[in-house]
């Protein structure tokens, strides 16, 4: 590209793009928090906004707390304006922005960006990667890095002509739009089938389900789970010993267990590995747990082997005949118990979690006939299939939208 033209624009738009400097197309506004020991100066009507409310979401459209006319005036927060606004972070992770749709204010965490008549608020919310960019390379401070109005109001930048800034900004609202869609579509699928596991597996004390396919009427059977299910272990095979790395066999941590289905990793090791060490090969089609991580606070990761794999010691295989347990069955039923295994099964350290194995072999599993769980597993997968489809396509938005974002900005 030109030097001040972009690699991809729109036909109709020839000219140069024109430098100049964050200041000149936008009013930088600090914020500032009232007393929190007066209560007059709160829970009244005026959104106020603090650093962590910002960055999940395109649109800041409600604050958590809220602030009165009074304790604006008596802080060093201001008013600013909806639909030309973008609340930037200043502190405490630099760069999070939202446009602001409803008038309010902002705690001293931020330097927002009052954006003036003649520059186009999307368009300018679409360079922030280029603004946090520059923020966070002249950030200073001793004890959090913050960047000033002063000096973020002297980032050059380049811009085309208001009508280039509307159509760009245009663009990047109808793909950030198409984006959101998919999101809202990715998390409703995600709720659906969270609602189909709490509901297709029978709760502690019934012995059916409270959905079924309608050919099933037979009652569940209850069993503990060591009784069905041999945990295997793993092992890390001496760093340093190079006979032991870079084989053929794909060696799993715990950080590889997270998505459904698991068949690469980032190690491969040797069989000479495997041979003196404790570490274990499982089988293609082996469900996989997390039972040592920083993760289990929130989430139990459970993984199907798509192939042979060797585990380190932070996972457990789950061995079981598969003539009488169909493994996408079993898996969709250990992901129905989520929540009980955190609150009940794993043990809370500082920053690592794992599971209490003893407990786990104690929890009860609930067993149909093995034709339903043919079609249980098959439900759960094809649904999977979809979950894991969406996420693609979003995926796929996205990295198009990292490619516009590079090609149509100076």
């Amino acid at each position: 590209m030109k030097n001040n033209i972009p690699a991809i624009r729109f036909p109709e738009f020839t000219l140069g793009w024109k430098s100049t400097t964050l200041n000149k197309v936008t009013n930088i506004i600090g914020g500032g928090t009232p007393d929190t020991k007066e209560p007059t100066y709160w829970d009244g009507e005026i959104d106020w906004y603090s650093p962590s409310e910002i960055g999940k979401k395109i649109y800041a459209d409600g604050s958590v707390r809220k602030i009165t006319q009074l304790g604006l005036e008596k802080s060093s927060a201001k008013i600013l304006p909806a639909n030309k606004t973008i609340l930037f972070t200043s502190r405490a992770g630099i760069g999070d922005t939202a446009i602001l749709k409803k008038d309010g204010a902002t705690n001293q965490g931020f330097q927002s960006l009052v954006v003036h008549d003649n520059c186009d608020v999307y368009f300018l919310y679409s360079m922030n990667n280029k603004i946090k960019s520059y923020a966070l390379k002249n950030a200073s401070g001793s004890t959090f890095l913050e960047i000033s109005g002063k000096n973020l109001g002297v980032m050059p930048m380049l811009i085309p002509s208001p009508e280039e800034q509307t159509k760009i900004g245009t663009f990047f609202k109808s793909l950030d739009d198409t984006i959101y869609l998919h999101q809202q579509e990715l998390e409703a699928l995600k709720q659906t089938k969270q609602g189909f596991l709490q509901k297709m597996f029978p709760k502690d004390g019934e012995n059916v389900p409270q959905i079924r396919f309608n050919e099933f009427s037979e009652p569940w059977t209850q069993i503990e789970f060591g009784k069905v299910i041999k945990l295997v272990g793993g092992a890390t095979p001496l760093k340093e010993n190079k006979e032991y790395w870079n084989g053929d066999i794909v060696w799993l941590s715990s950080q590889e267990i997270k998505n459904k289905y698991v068949s690469k990793g980032t190690y491969l090791i040797t069989e000479q590995a495997v041979k003196d060490n404790r570490t274990k090969v499982v089988s293609e089609g082996t469900p996989l747990i997390v039972t040592r991580s920083g993760i289990l606070a929130k989430r139990f990761p459970i993984s199907i082997s798509l192939n042979e794999v060797a585990i380190n010691q932070d996972i457990k295989a789950l061995i079981f005949d598969r003539e009488r347990f169909d493994t996408e069955f079993i898996v969709a039923e250990i992901k129905s118990k989520e929540l009980y295994i955190l609150n009940n099964i794993v043990k809370t350290g500082t920053t690592v979690q794992s599971v209490n194995l003893p407990d786990l072999n104690r929890m009860n599993l609930h067993i149909p006939e093995y034709a339903e769980q043919l079609k249980i597993g098959k439900f759960f997968r094809e649904l999977d299939e979809v979950i894991d489809l969406k996420e693609k396509e979003l995926e796929a938005l996205k990295e198009t939208k990292k490619g516009f974002l590079q090609k149509m900005f100076v």
